[in-house]
Parts: C-alpha cells; sequence; structure tokens
C-alpha cells in the first residue's frame, strides 16, 4: 500500500479546490466494471512436509451496481452503494506423492462499498480528477461450499484505494475509476483436512476498472 500513496497525493496535486456550483448535492446512477482477484496464500513453510496448496494465476470477472452520492463539502462526497460481482479463482492441490489437482473457486459476491471522493478540477482540462477511498463488505453467495479439499469463508472486509476521472458527455456524466481493495480478513476456513494443515492465511485482493454513469 505504501507505493500506492505517493502516485495518489501527486496525482491530487494537479488538481484545483474548486468546484462547479451548479453540481447537485445528491447524485445516483450505476456502474459496470472488470475484475482481477488474486488469492495471497501464507504457508507455514516453504516446502511443507505433507499436501500443500497454491494459488495460480489472478482470476478475473465482472462486476455491476448501483449508488447514490452525497456532497458533504466542496471538495468531498460520500458514495455508499449495492454491487454484484463474479470472479474465478484456481487453486492448485499438491498431494503427498507430488501429484497436482486444480480445482475452481468461484466468487458470486454482493457488495456493499462505502468510499469517499475528493474531487478537483484538473488545470486545463475539461474533467475533474477523483480520489477515491475507503472499504467493503462482501459476502460470496457461491453455492457448495467450493469444495472438499479445503474451504474458504464467504465473508470478505477490504480497505480500497483508487483514482478517477469525471466528465460530461451526451447528457451523462462519466466516470472511470480504477480501484484496488485490499483484503483485510483471512479468509481460510479452518475444517481440519490434510491441506488445513500447512495453509495459514488466505487473503483475497482485488483489481477494479470500472465506469459510472448519472445524469
Amino acid at each position: 500500500m505504501k507505493k500506492f500513496a505517493p502516485a495518489f497525493l501527486m496525482f491530487f496535486a494537479l488538481c484545483a479546490s474548486g468546484q462547479d456550483a451548479e453540481r447537485p448535492r445528491f447524485s445516483y446512477g450505476y456502474s459496470i466494471g472488470a475484475e482481477m482477484q488474486s488469492l495471497n496464500v501464507g504457508l507455514f513453510s516453504e516446502r511443507p512436509n505433507g499436501p500443500y496448496i497454491t494459488s495460480d494465476q489472478p482470476g478475473f470477472g465482472a462486476g455491476a451496481g448501483i449508488w447514490g452520492q452525497w456532497q458533504l463539502l466542496p471538495v468531498l462526497h460520500v458514495r455508499p452503494a449495492i454491487q454484484l460481482h463474479y470472479t474465478q479463482n484456481t487453486i492448485r492441490f499438491w498431494a503427498d506423492n507430488g501429484e497436482v489437482e486444480r480445482r475452481q473457486y468461484p466468487f458470486t459476491e454482493l457488495e456493499i462499498p462505502l468510499h469517499f471522493l475528493l474531487t478537483g478540477a484538473l488545470r486545463r482540462m475539461p474533467v475533474q480528477g477523483l480520489i477515491i477511498f475507503g472499504g467493503r463488505l462482501s459476502a460470496n453467495l457461491a453455492t457448495g461450499r467450493q469444495n472438499a479439499l479445503m474451504q474458504l469463508l464467504p465473508e470478505r472486509l477490504g480497505l480500497d484505494i483508487g483514482i478517477g476521472a469525471s466528465f460530461r458527455q451526451g447528457g451523462w456524466n462519466i466516470q472511470p475509476e480504477l480501484i484496488y481493495s485490499y483484503g483485510m480478513n483471512n479468509v481460510h476456513d479452518f475444517t481440519n483436512s490434510p491441506y488445513d494443515w500447512s495453509v495459514g492465511r488466505i487473503f483475497r485482493d482485488r483489481l477494479s476498472l470500472r465506469i459510472s454513469f448519472s445524469r
């Protein structure tokens, strides 16, 4: 996270502190976008004696949602939302005999993010710059509890930070946004399976590229 902070501060330093006085204090709209999720697996040993797991490449998916936004200060807004996301990750299970089995883990998630937005007009450009920060709570609605080899908890708490821009086009206000969500809670569900004894914490991190629309 420390690597992202200087970039966000430099980005916002280019923004002016003023804001369009005609902008309403409340607005609402919807968003669509692409998602990338990674599973960060912590093993008790680099080469465990016995079965263990590793995470495959990041999983990709999509999401959509609706949101409402209130202006708190001339450059500060709060935006709660309800979103539905789908991603899928692959976990590799390494058995004692060296055989590897790949299992798909689907994530159909209902999310409630709460974001704060710092806005400012970019110099010499007809757009507003955005810095986004806040958090989200989500639950995985995928049925079947994944599989019997190892289970993951459905709940996820994320800490979010991102950047974006806002501009008018054909009567619509369009906001492309890039948001990184850092997984705060351990989603490893210990059920005393053979693989559980080599795995410590598992975190789910997300990167979202989305576009928000409002009138």
